[in-house]
């Protein structure tokens, strides 16, 4: 027998003796995501992301998965993202929004090489591999940046603000170890909009198969 995990709709409210009146998942998801700035929720929106460009059918995000995608094909696929905004400099504890012009005086635009991608090599989270050492997991990885300037008009789903990256796991290790900055990767690429990632991808998957 197969497990089977149940699967929330938004309209699901919490129920049993003592369950809060109006408490449904919905709420819990914009409570818990609601914000695409916060670094963590960023780059899950990013995994999202780059599955719904490229095409790829997932039905849920594994979170610890040796690979954020995995293709038809069996193509495994990293994606890492990161913007010049963030959400805990825009906003406190209490979730109030800051004084803008103290962030903007605070937290000037960092050049691209300030910006990294880290985590890159990890160990094996399955058993499947044999090698415990922190090496590439992935045969392919998608760097996602989103190079909005002014948190006034920062929008995590316009994709007019992403810029992306995407090489071969062999490309890749010639030039970026644990981490990589957004410097090196436009050394290496030009960036890519949403249309092009889709079309390089395709390319470089191609080309894996010769």
């Amino acid at each position: 027998m197969k497990y089977k995990p149940l699967d929330y709709k938004p309209g699901d409210s919490v129920f049993g003796a003592g369950a809060p009146k109006g408490a449904k998942v919905l709420e819990f998801w914009q409570w818990a995501f609601g914000d695409l700035s916060d670094d963590d929720i960023k780059g899950i929106f990013a995994e999202w992301l780059v599955a719904k460009i490229l095409d790829i059918p997932s039905k849920r995000r594994i979170s610890w998965a040796n690979s954020d995608l995995i293709t038809s094909e069996g193509v495994r696929i990293e994606v890492k993202a990161s913007s010049y905004w963030q959400s805990w400099k825009l906003i406190n504890e209490d979730g109030s929004p800051k004084d803008l012009d103290k962030i903007l005086e605070r937290w000037k635009t960092k050049n691209p090489g300030q910006i990294r991608f880290s985590g890159l090599m990890a160990q094996d989270a399955t058993g499947e591999l044999k090698n415990s050492d922190r090496t590439f997991k992935s045969d392919l990885y998608v760097f996602c940046f989103q190079h909005e300037h002014d948190p006034q008009f920062w929008n995590a789903l316009d994709l007019s603000q992403w810029e992306f990256y995407v090489f071969d796991i062999d490309d890749l290790r010639n030039f970026a170890g644990k981490s990589v900055s957004l410097k090196r990767l436009r050394e290496h690429q030009d960036p890519l909009d949403a249309e092009q990632l889709a079309a390089k991808t395709r390319e470089i998957i191609e080309q894996r198969k010769k």
